[in-house]
């Protein structure tokens, strides 16, 4: 008798609910009906799974290397909690110099990407706005959990602005900022600059779609209660956790590397301003600040409420939604096959950092 056959995967096809239709950019509508209904969320399978084969996990669809530019290569920082090496790929424009400088953290829930993920971002800002791009390559999560990734990006703004002469870069012209998790790491940063002796003076932190506040997040990714109005604050987590591309439940995944799973440990964390920013115990003097944030992203909403807090407290605070899309929509610029919002961010983007480091009369 034959046997029987093996049980095949269930792919999941992550179908858009129709409450959202009409309010998504139709570019990105079609691209994840054509490349992104198929695609198993990462949250459901372990981080060991996902790294052995990532595109079956994430939507890869469509994007670039970005364009050429003067000079790449990498160098090799030393950080120390714990002890190690970090590399950071440095992106330069043509020119004499000395160049103002942004440095880049990544995207990926403190648990994924690298520095092929940031890559077109990286180049195309280098080549835009003529300045020196760092990106940095922090170690992850969950072989390195909180707060690794964040003190191995300030080691690196230290080592970038201590070594500013090697690096043929303005060690007065220097700008951070990241995606995402980046983004969160970014907000923290800019406190540390402004309380670091003696102070460093940002340009401008950069925040793009940043987790501020991850306090509603559960720690059950499969049985979780509904968020409601006496749980969380921010109505775009409410009203977006079963979005098909970033869901509550993938940001329980990510945060349940990062910071683990043990009730105790979690709750401490999460009520640490490092890791929780609206918790900081102060917001004057900091760098002026760009947020961007995405309609159709969870964490929209605490985003904007962290530059609300921002400007409160008297910092120069500039915010711009990007309608209909996602919290990843910044990584879809490919020049024919990506989303226009994208374009339209990498365009905003080369602009700001132009005008932060140049001057507002640039071309």
């Amino acid at each position: 008798m034959a046997q029987d056959s093996p049980p095949q995967k269930t792919v999941v096809q992550n179908a858009i609910p129709d409450k959202y239709l009409a309010g998504l950019d139709p570019e990105w509508h079609r691209m994840w009906t054509e490349h992104g209904k198929g695609v198993i969320g990462a949250h459901l399978v372990t981080i060991e799974e996902f790294q052995r084969c990532p595109s079956k996990y994430s939507l890869t669809y469509p994007t670039w290397e970005g364009p050429p530019v003067h000079q790449v290569h990498d160098v090799q920082v030393p950080v120390s909690d714990p002890e190690g090496f970090i590399t950071c790929r440095v992106y330069t424009p043509p020119g004499e110099g000395p160049f103002p400088v942004h440095i880049n953290f990544h995207g990926g829930g403190w648990v994924l990407g690298g520095l092929s993920s940031e890559t077109a971002w990286c180049r195309s800002i280098c080549n835009n706005a003529s300045i020196v791009v760092v990106d940095v390559d922090y170690r992850l999560a969950p072989r390195y959990p909180f707060p690794t990734a964040l003190y191995d990006c300030w080691s690196a703004v230290q080592w970038v602005i201590g070594n500013s002469e090697a690096l043929n870069i303005n060690p007065n012209s220097v700008s951070i900022g990241g995606l995402s998790s980046g983004g969160q790491m970014t907000a923290v940063i800019a406190h540390f600059a402004r309380d670091s002796s003696p102070p460093i003076n940002l340009k401008l932190q950069l925040m793009i779609v940043p987790a501020t506040d991850m306090r509603y997040v559960p720690l059950s990714i499969t049985n979780a209660e509904p968020l409601t109005t006496e749980t969380c604050h921010y109505p775009s987590a409410i009203f977006l956790s079963d979005l098909p591309w970033s869901s509550l439940a993938r940001e329980s995944w990510f945060l349940n590397y990062y910071i683990g799973t043990d009730p105790e440990t979690r709750e401490r964390i999460l009520s640490d301003w490092r890791m929780t920013p609206v918790l900081a115990p102060s917001f004057e003097n900091l760098a002026p600040a760009h947020i961007v944030t995405a309609e159709f992203d969870v964490e929209r909403d605490e985003g904007e409420y962290y530059g609300s807090l921002l400007r409160d407290a008297g910092n120069a605070v500039t915010m711009k939604r990007y309608a209909g899309v996602p919290h990843a929509f910044a990584y879809y610029n490919h020049p024919e096959r990506g989303l226009s919002k994208s374009r339209e961010f990498l365009s905003d983007s080369a602009k700001l950092l132009r005008d932060v480091h140049h001057g507002s009369q640039s071309k």
